[in-house]
């Protein structure tokens, strides 16, 4: 039986990073994995979902190249759906290369993979496959998957998920989301602009809850305008396969009863965290239907076993697993004293325009405070957004009565990347003139950034209160 320092249970985003930091750190690791290194991001969600997203902005930009003085382009004359998704398992391979077992064998990691997966024996053993291993700690890095339909008659729908869809290449003529979040928007937008037909049912009063309400209504415009039937307040009640191809779905929309038919249905009704098989009770570790508990150390109740990403934590990000898997080795390898700080989580939606968020809404900070300040500034008032002709959108900061930046919000060209310097300012506790302060390059779409800063104070300057 071979003796690890340190086992990690599953090798996607947070596994991967959890192995590696503790090889660094002089340990002996055992990396193990169900089914292929890289897990769900390289796989099944960041990585293809972005390629699409690239390949279908670039398609519905040749449709509006007359707004730039060229000619018109009629890019559906010769587009083909299966080059498309070729072209996403492309790069997905291209990345999965630098992942595959060999690298990590070659680092020193022994990597065991099985679709078996890895199942406790003790708190410290571990069985996968005819293997046996022992290790002084684990880092269970499992992750999540998306939650299926249970209504009546899904039993017999083959429903897409973020996992089944890139096997796809015949492009679906009509696919109806169930679940109004981050990939019902993101891949609803995308197949809409590839000329399927798209409805999304959310049973809440908005899709995009997460969001801020003004950045959550303009988004929802955005891709209304672009075609996509959004049903909110709805409940389905009934699925029914008709035929191949055509599935009725019963729903009750403010209490009315209505039909739709569709092609497919695309399941994104959230995630459950992937726990099935660990033998979880067997290590001793504590689990609900959320994911495993773990303290703010990311300690599970077996002093051994932490944990980190989508299979304990609510912040559902591949930048999160990796933020926590380090926490994790630096905790194990040094003793508890570093905390899983869920304060600042920055993310982001990848529509277009984007949309990205860190810090405190505008609701969240009115109502833990009261009484805040807001900026707001719109895309079309700073140069670089003009000259992209990218003018949607707007960028919000919310500050306290001391001009401490409390959160942002923002939609608009790129916001993914200067949403940035607030999860900076936040983490550093930077005052807004720290930001009014700083030379930013002229023109880029950053300048909103400073934008929104030297607009504040010369407000507050001029009435001594508020912007």
């Amino acid at each position: 039986m071979k003796q690890y320092d340190v086992a990690v249970v599953g090798a996607g985003s947070g596994g991967l990073v959890a192995a590696l930091t503790a090889q660094r750190r002089g340990a002996r690791v055992a990396m193990l994995e169900k089914n292929k290194v890289g897990g769900e991001c390289t796989h099944s969600g960041c990585v293809p979902s972005k390629t699409m997203i690239s390949s279908a902005r670039l398609y519905h930009a040749l449709g509006q190249a007359s707004r730039h003085g060229l000619p018109g382009v009629d890019a559906a004359a010769g587009f083909d759906f299966g080059r498309v998704m070729a072209h996403v398992d492309s790069v997905v391979q291209g990345i999965y290369a630098n992942e595959q077992p060999a690298h990590f064998q070659d680092l020193g990691i022994d990597v065991y993979v099985h679709p078996s997966g890895a199942q406790f024996l003790d708190s410290r053993r571990i069985r996968i496959g005819d293997d046996v291993i022992e290790a002084d700690f684990s880092v269970i890095s499992t992750g999540s998957a998306p939650r299926m339909i249970a209504h009546e008659g899904s039993e017999m729908i083959q429903a897409l998920t973020n996992e089944n869809f890139w096997a796809l290449r015949e492009q679906p003529r009509s696919v109806v989301f169930l679940g109004g979040g981050v990939i019902s928007a993101e891949l609803g937008q995308v197949l809409a602009r590839f000329g399927t037909q798209v409805t999304i049912i959310d049973r809440n009063a908005r899709i995009l809850k997460a969001t801020d309400e003004e950045v959550g209504a303009l988004a929802t415009e955005l891709l209304q305008r672009e075609g996509i039937q959004i049903l909110t307040n709805a409940e389905v009640t009934t699925c029914q396969q008709l035929a191949p191809g055509r599935i009725k779905i019963n729903l009750a929309q403010a209490g009315e009863p209505r039909e739709l038919y569709a092609e497919n249905i695309f399941a994104a009704l959230g995630r459950v965290p992937n726990i099935e098989g660990l033998n979880l009770e067997r290590a001793g570790v504590t689990y609900t239907d959320r994911g495993i508990k773990t303290n703010p150390y990311l300690q599970t109740s077996a002093a051994n076993i932490y944990a980190c990403g989508d299979v304990t934590s609510p912040a559902k990000f591949t930048h999160m697993a990796s933020y926590q898997a380090e926490i994790c080795i630096e905790n194990i390898l040094g003793g508890n004293h570093v905390l899983n700080d869920l304060s600042l989580v920055p993310w982001a939606i990848f529509t277009e325009p984007e949309i990205a968020h860190v810090g405190l809404t505008e609701a969240e900070a009115r109502a833990k405070l009261g009484t805040v300040r807001v900026s707001r500034v719109a895309a079309g008032s700073v140069d670089r957004f003009i000259t992209e002709s990218a003018t949607t959108g707007f960028l919000k900061v919310v500050l306290d009565a001391n001009d401490m930046i409390l959160g942002a919000d923002a939609i608009g060209a790129h916001a993914g990347e200067w949403i940035q310097f607030f999860t900076l300012a936040l983490r550093a506790r930077l005052p807004i003139q720290s930001i009014a302060e700083t030379i930013f390059v002229y023109p880029t779409f950053s300048e909103i950034v400073k934008k929104s800063a030297t607009r504040y104070l010369r407000a507050r300057q001029a009435d001594g209160t508020k912007a």
